[in-house]
């Protein structure tokens, strides 16, 4: 039996009855349905509100950071170097598409009745999970500091996850 063929380009020969329009309106219909792909992450946050708010953290040897930024770029930071006499500075500040940049410190006034002492410089790096890595001195590595209302839901979602543990494990 002889099937009949068409030469389409120059050296290929195509069979009639082969389904290749058919293949090509099912491409073409499925390539003009196609949307362009959405971001699975969302654009970096520019907004002052992204870092506003009270962070605290750790530091080596029993230091303890806080830090409160506020929505209108200003914010007060405060160290305790285990002493309980406290550095600390103002700072201005932006958010750089969730990188927090600081445009200028000034030092605390010394208050002898405060205990607290300026701080001429210091450092803020953003870290991963939405935490700051706030460093003064060379001698010491600073403080890791998260945002006080995430840590606060971190703790209540362990005190139910201990809760919702049976009897014999959570001995």
């Amino acid at each position: 039996m002889h099937v009949p063929t068409r030469q389409l380009l120059p050296g290929r020969k195509w069979r009639v009855g082969s389904g290749w329009a058919l293949r090509s309106v099912l491409a073409l219909l499925l390539l003009a349905g196609m949307q362009p792909a959405r971001a699975l992450t969302p654009l970096p946050d520019a907004s002052p509100a992204f870092f506003a708010g009270e962070w605290a953290g750790l530091a080596e040897q029993g230091g303890y950071c806080y830090l409160t930024l506020d929505a209108d770029g200003t914010g007060i930071v405060l160290i305790d170097g285990g002493s309980g006499d406290w550095l600390g500075a103002r700072l201005r500040w932006h958010n750089d598409r969730q990188s927090l940049q600081v445009d200028q410190i000034t030092p605390l006034a010394l208050s002898a009745q405060r205990r607290v002492m300026p701080l001429p410089a210091f450092t803020v790096r953003t870290g991963l999970n939405q935490s700051l890595a706030l460093g003064w001195s060379k001698a010491s590595p600073g403080c890791l500091l998260q945002k006080i209302a995430a840590t606060g839901r971190h703790l209540q979602r362990a005190r139910t996850a201990i809760q919702d543990l049976p009897a014999s494990a959570s001995r």
